[in-house]
């Protein structure tokens, strides 16, 4: 059996061959051995047997075998679509099958390896946080695009350089030297000067397992969240005073009335009327907090339609009005003829060019004048509500739409207002989907610009939504 067992191994063509070489080789012994032939004759007859066995050797073996090699060389220079064309059914057969099997599965393997990291590239890609993967010498070995917007720094420019090199920061120079002393994660928040003063959260992260050492390390940008957490607290900070003060007040005289009573029926109508100011002024700011929480929280229910802007300047005159008369400020209206009408809800917009005279008068003297203009601009219709009032300091500009800003907090409280008007009205125009600007000069007066667009939005909003972003 093992002897069968190795002549199957070796095949038939080989016993084959060999035995019809020694039979011929025997049959000219014995022919020269009967004198049949001559030693010439032999020699003669054996080179040409010899060379058609050359020749068949060259055929059969050779030939296929440099094929066998210069494919392997090509397969090895990467070109894995390269096909040995041998078809014979011996060993030499088999091998260029194998072959080809396997340069089918090393074009398999490669084009899952090559799919897989462009799925990952394009992750890291699209990835809003900056990604480095560092060596265990703290050299970028890979970095996202990220850095470029984030810190302006081009992404060839940063591999092969230190970290500290790209980002300049004490802190996360000394984040990363600790990351690599213990080989554990560490989560920090980091503040980064350059290019411009930001927060992040700092994730290092060690290569557990790699024999080479490194780590990779993500920074997210929470500046805009830390800003908010801070706007939120001043909003908290400021509703709580604005509340405060009135309530203060009225616990004052409610008390001064309680305890000493007075038999003056003026000094009771005086007490009574702070107190009923000073709850007019709680309530109207409550009113308003809860109007700029709907608006906010795109909980409006109102009505989309045309509406004439000197409907609204109607308005604006029955409203304030009597307050401008009280102040003997004339309001004056001049609107470009033939103005096109404006497309929204008009009780909103109504509300804006309220706010913003009502604004005007609380901070125009006596006998100043206060105007409201529209004309068209481009595809947009402007409105402005101009006064001749003590104007606004270039550095409180950026800030008057903020809640509860006040230019000068300990003057214009006595003003009036609940300090939430102009964030209202920035709020509705750009549901609008406008704008609002501001030109003031201290002492000559402020102008409110309202742009909003002539053309109807192409996707109007559902009934009972009012979407502002």
């Amino acid at each position: 059996m093992r002897v069968w067992s190795v002549l199957e191994g070796i095949g038939w063509r080989p016993v084959a061959s060999y035995f019809f070489m020694l039979l011929v080789f025997f049959t000219l012994l014995k022919l020269y051995a009967v004198d049949k032939i001559t030693i010439g004759v032999m020699v003669a007859i054996s080179l040409l047997f010899s060379a058609f066995l050359a020749l068949v050797l060259y055929r059969r073996v050779i030939v296929p075998l440099n094929e066998v090699i210069e494919a392997a060389r090509d397969i090895a220079r990467g070109n894995l679509s390269r096909r040995i064309n041998i078809i014979s059914q011996d060993e030499i057969g088999d091998l260029a099958k194998s072959i080809n099997d396997m340069a089918d599965r090393l074009r398999h393997t490669i084009g899952e390896i090559t799919a897989e990291k462009d799925r990952a590239q394009a992750m890291l890609d699209s990835m809003s946080d900056v990604v480095l993967a560092l060596d265990r010498k703290g050299r970028i070995i890979m970095v996202n695009p990220a850095v470029e917007t984030t810190f302006g720094i081009p992404q060839v420019d940063c591999v092969g350089r230190s970290v500290v090199e790209v980002i300049r920061n004490f802190d996360l120079d000394m984040v990363l030297q600790r990351v690599q002393a213990t080989n554990s994660q560490l989560i920090r928040e980091v503040a980064i000067i350059s290019p411009e003063p930001r927060i992040f959260i700092l994730r290092a992260t060690p290569l557990v397992g790699n024999t080479k050492g490194g780590m990779v390390v993500l920074l997210r940008d929470i500046s805009e969240r830390k800003r908010m957490e801070q706007m939120r607290s001043e909003f908290m900070s400021n509703v709580s005073h604005e509340l405060r003060t009135p309530l203060t007040s009225i616990q004052g005289f409610v008390e001064t009335l309680q305890d000493n009573g007075t038999e003056d029926p003026q000094m009771i109508r005086h007490f009574l009327g702070i107190i009923a100011a000073e709850t007019a002024r709680l309530s109207n700011l409550v009113d308003d907090l809860l109007d700029l929480s709907r608006i906010e929280e795109r909980r409006v229910v109102r009505r989309w339609q045309r509406e004439d802007i000197g409907t609204l300047v109607d308005q604006v005159l029955t409203v304030c009005g009597s307050r401008a008369d009280d102040k003997q400020i004339a309001i004056k209206a001049s609107l470009q003829p033939r103005l096109p009408r404006l497309f929204g809800d008009p009780d909103l917009l109504a509300q804006v060019l309220i706010n913003l005279v009502d604004n005007a008068i609380r901070y125009t003297s006596a006998g100043g004048t206060i105007t409201i203009s529209g004309l068209v601009e481009g595809d947009e219709i402007r409105i402005d509500v101009a006064d001749n009032g003590a104007g606004i300091p270039a550095e409180n500009i950026p800030r008057i739409f903020e809640r509860f800003y006040r230019v000068e907090k300990a003057r214009t409280r006595g003003m009036g207002g609940t300090g939430l008007g102009l964030a209202i009205v920035k709020h509705i125009i750009k549901g609008h989907g406008g704008r609002v600007d501001v030109k003031s000069v201290v002492g000559k007066g402020t102008v409110f610009s309202i742009f909003l667009p002539l053309e109807i939005p192409v996707t109007l909003p559902a009934a009972g939504s009012f979407y502002l972003h």
